[in-house]
This record gives C-alpha cells, structure tokens and sequence, in this order.
C-alpha cells in the first residue's frame, strides 16, 4: 500500500482507498487523483488546496520504497453523509508553469533549453538535467500565453526544423530529456494482460500548401504544394501559413512532418510499473515503441494503462502544434 506525507511530516499509510497517477506527453504536471477515507486523524492534520503532499510506493524493480510523486493539492472534495469519504486531485508544483500567464520576446537564433532556463529562472523553477535542443529558433513574440505554452511552442518548432522530439519531466527538479532517453527500457510484453490496436484515416494528410507571409491587399503567395501517398489514401489537404518559413526548403520541411497516413496506437493494460512515465520507450512483442499516455493505478499488485505510439505518430501528434 501507499504512503502518503502530508505538510512534508505527517505520514499515513491507512487512508487511501485508490491512488492514481496520470500524464501525457503535452502535459507537464503529474496529477494524482487519490480516494481518501476522512478520518479523525486526518481531521486533525487538516489537509486543504495548496497543501504539499508527497506519495511513496515500492519500486518495481529495487522492491525499495520511493518517491512517485510529489505535488501539491490542487483539489478536495469531500461528502461526509457516506462514509467520510473524500476524494483530492493532486498536480506537480510544474501546473504552476501550466496556469500562469507571461509576455516574452526572444530574439533570433536561441535553441529551446536557453529559452526554458529563462523561463525557470523568472518563476522559481528549479532545474536538473537539460538536454541541448541546439536547432536554433525563430524570433518569437508571446502575448498573454501560458508559461508552459510558450515552452512547448519553442519544442515544437525545434521538431518541425527538424530536431529531435523532447519532453519536460520533473523529478525533484525540472528536466528536459529527449523523448525514448531513459536508461531502463522495460519490457512489458509478458506484463501486459489487454492488446488493443486502433488504425483510422482521420488526421490523415496527404497534401500540404504553404503559403508565405500574409501581406494586407495582396493575394499571399504560394511557396509550394507538396504530396505524399495521395494515390493510397485519397488527397486530404492541410494549409500552412506561418511567418518563420522563409524558404522553399523550410517548407518542405514542414510538409514533411504534416504528412500522416492516418492515426494509430496500441493500449495495453497489465501489472504496473511504477516507474515509466510518458515519453519512455518500451518494448513491446521485439518491437520498440513509446508511451505517449500512462495512467498507474497504484496497489499490491497495481496495475497500469498504457498508448502506445512509434516516434512518427508522436511527433505528428503532440509536436505539428502551429507555431
């Protein structure tokens, strides 16, 4: 069973009723939704939003009891008439990053990891490990946008230019990993109980426009159509304006990653893994493979739910935001 600590000192571990951990690539705080018998004891600690709390849980693999998860409470909920019971959904203290509004301007030429570090030095944010995105980056001008928005936009384009696929993960302090980095790559094919894969054609892009800079009275000119597949799966046309093209070969670069025959994912359900969190790889039946989504349901033996998606499908999904 899991424990909880409260206010960084009061440790109880016969409270909760369920414990469940959720994240996804495009998400930066880790929520924990936990379901709480409303004891005296916890009466008496008087737990409420804004409260630090902290969750440990026996790693899989070292048996060791850990930190999985180390927040605030965001939400209580509680209904007295039954049972006492209550229900808090807890985030990382990265929501705040999540929540908070800011106007930036970044000049030409800064890869991402210069901007986040900005960033996290305005706010407080406290930084472990950040990887260098090194493609550098267009001038950008943020108004009014969430904190985490303007990090994820910086991420996005370092994809669209061709750079690798990164994600933000806190651990105790701020990283910033490629996507597929971690060292343990478990794999979960003699884990896992449910196989289900879906495949549709919606998102598919078979054709992409782009077009340059908008000019006001003038018709805005075409930099280039280009096609992939459109034989195969019918012409489905997307259009891309954006003023950071500059180029003939920028936009073909950017047609590139729009290209999609569709989308598809694998879900598993099995045993839990404490440990793997979005934007790990896995192994899956030979194959390697990563987690875009993960919900942990933490018990003895816990269980896990797990998307499934190759590095193509992610970086169509979660990194062709418009920029």
């Amino acid at each position: 069973m899991a424990i909880l600590i409260f206010k960084d000192k009061y440790k109880i571990d016969n409270l909760n009723e369920g414990i469940q951990l959720s994240e996804a690539i495009d998400t930066i705080a880790y929520t924990a939704t936990i379901q709480l018998t409303i004891t005296d004891e916890l009466d008496k600690i008087g737990i409420d939003k804004g409260d630090a709390i902290e969750i440990l849980e026996t790693n899989f693999e070292t048996k060791e009891l850990e930190s999985v998860f180390k927040g605030i409470i965001w939400e209580k909920d509680t209904d007295r008439r039954i049972r006492k019971a209550g229900r808090i959904i807890c985030k990382e203290r990265t929501v705040y990053l999540e929540e908070s509004e800011d106007e930036y301007l970044f000049p030409a030429g800064q890869p991402a990891t210069q901007r986040a570090k900005k960033l996290c030095s305005d706010w407080g944010i406290p930084i472990g490990s950040f990887e260098n995105t090194i493609i550098p980056l267009s001038k950008a001008v943020y108004r009014s946008e969430s904190i985490y928005g303007i990090m994820l936009k910086d991420l996005q384009e370092t994809a669209q230019k061709g750079g690798e696929l990164y994600i933000y993960q806190m651990k105790g302090n701020l990283d910033l990993i490629k996507v597929g980095s971690n060292k343990k790559v478990w794999d979960i094919s003699n884990i896992i109980e449910e196989v289900n894969q879906k495949s549709s054609l919606d998102g598919t892009v078979t054709q992409v426009k782009v077009l340059g800079k908008e000019e006001k009275d003038i018709k805005t000119p075409v930099i280039g159509i280009y096609k992939k597949d459109a034989d195969k799966y019918g012409t489905v046309q997307k259009i891309i304006q954006d003023e950071k093209i500059k180029s003939a070969a920028d936009a073909k670069s950017r047609a590139n990653n729009m290209f999609s025959p569709g989308t598809g994912s694998i879900t598993t359900t099995g045993i839990d893994i404490n440990s793997i969190r979005a934007g790990d790889k896995v192994k899956l039946n030979g194959f390697e493979i990563f987690v875009s989504e993960v919900t942990h349901k933490l018990g003895n033996p816990g269980r896990m739910s797990l998307t499934l998606e190759n590095y193509d499908q992610i970086r169509r999904r979660f990194y062709n935001g418009n920029i």
